[in-house]
């Protein structure tokens, strides 16, 4: 039951951030930039965010920070996907394959990145 609150802390945490990001780039949009290096810098928040949310995640978790960061980006892929299939009737291709592979791996990244800055914080 612990996990499963740790995960919709997480899991709010993210929910947080793309709400954030959203907002930030329909500010960019207003201000007349290339929708091209909006939909750019949209890709790479939403990829800090998978990493800062693993990140913390992995910090305070007794897990090994792949695996935690493959859960989280897995489980927020999964929530992005339903509300693009739910809302959004996006189409499912090669580009949205690439862009959650992107996510997943920057979550991946974060999961391990936060468990070795615990590792250093013990050591010292």
């Amino acid at each position: 039951m612990l996990k499963v609150i740790n995960y919709l802390k997480y899991i709010g945490m993210f929910i947080i951030f793309i709400v954030v990001i959203a907002l930030a780039t329909s500010l960019i949009n207003l201000t007349g930039i290339n929708s091209n290096i909006t939909n750019k810098v949209s890709v790479i928040l939403t990829a800090l965010s998978f990493f800062i949310v693993s990140a913390l995640a992995s910090k305070s978790s007794n897990e090994k920070g792949y695996i935690l960061g493959i859960k989280l980006g897995l489980i927020f892929v999964i929530l992005m996907t339903l509300v693009n299939l739910l809302f959004f009737k996006s189409s499912f291709n090669i580009d949205r394959i690439i862009y959650y592979s992107i996510l997943i791996i920057s979550s991946i990244l974060g999961g391990s990145f936060g468990k070795n800055l615990k590792i250093k914080k013990l050591a010292r």
